[in-house]
């Protein structure tokens, strides 16, 4: 279909390029057609972008979706593997065939409320997808949320060494929570209420050498 098609190559270039960077007649000249036929699908820019934020997570939530559920043998074990994957040289390199939050949330958040709207009712059900998967929904949203913030910051360093860095740093501190919380649900542990995640009233704490856990 046209509009698909549309949605598709828009995202495609969008991630690659910048979506206000990105005009009309060129993200409908990358899909092979005219501005015209852009208008007949979209009432503008703000309505494409909305489309592709709701077709790209609605992909990675179909990824996640394949993890074994939360309580399975191998389930954390399929969580850090996609975590590793997402936390990638190749994914930082390549943003065009990458995830959309680090490519395009900052202009989700110039966008309008509408499109805000409708992006914050996809990442939701990213999250309730992955929230089935460990267990618990703000250990979802924090690892969701570091991997992406990793990603943002590689993608701005200049040396891959500083990328390596940044990205090992998110990858051990995503299995550091996921050992963290299996210990917790263990017999005799207890589940704490507030925060569900992190080191204390005030949040997660920062790694030192002495609270590192194994890796899995």
């Amino acid at each position: 279909m046209t509009r698909d098609k549309l949605v598709c190559n828009s995202a495609t270039a969008a991630k690659e390029h910048g979506f206000a960077a990105s005009g009309v007649d060129a993200l409908a000249k990358a899909a092979g057609l005219t501005s015209g036929a852009f208008y007949r699908h979209f009432s503008g820019k703000d309505a494409l972008l909305a489309a592709v934020c709701e077709v790209e997570l609605a992909s990675t939530r179909a990824r996640f979706a394949r993890v074994e559920p939360f309580g399975g043998e191998r389930a954390a074990e399929q969580v850090l593997r996609a975590v590793d994957r997402y936390l990638s040289l190749e994914h930082v390199r390549s943003p065009a065939l990458g995830c959309v939050l680090p490519a395009l949330s900052a202009e989700v958040g110039r966008a309008s409320l509408e499109t805000r709207t409708s992006f914050e009712r996809a990442f939701a059900e990213l999250l309730a997808v992955l929230t089935e998967k460990v267990g618990d929904e703000a250990l979802a949203s924090a690892i969701v949320t570091q991997c992406v913030g990793a990603v943002t910051v590689a993608r701005a360093l200049a040396t891959e060494p500083a990328r390596r860095a940044a990205l090992e740093a998110a990858r051990e501190s995503a299995r550091r929570l996921l050992a963290r919380d299996q210990a917790i649900r263990r017999p005799g542990g207890s589940r704490r209420s507030s925060p569900r995640v992190g080191g204390g009233a005030n949040g997660p704490q920062p790694p030192t050498r002495s609270n590192r856990m194994p890796l899995p």
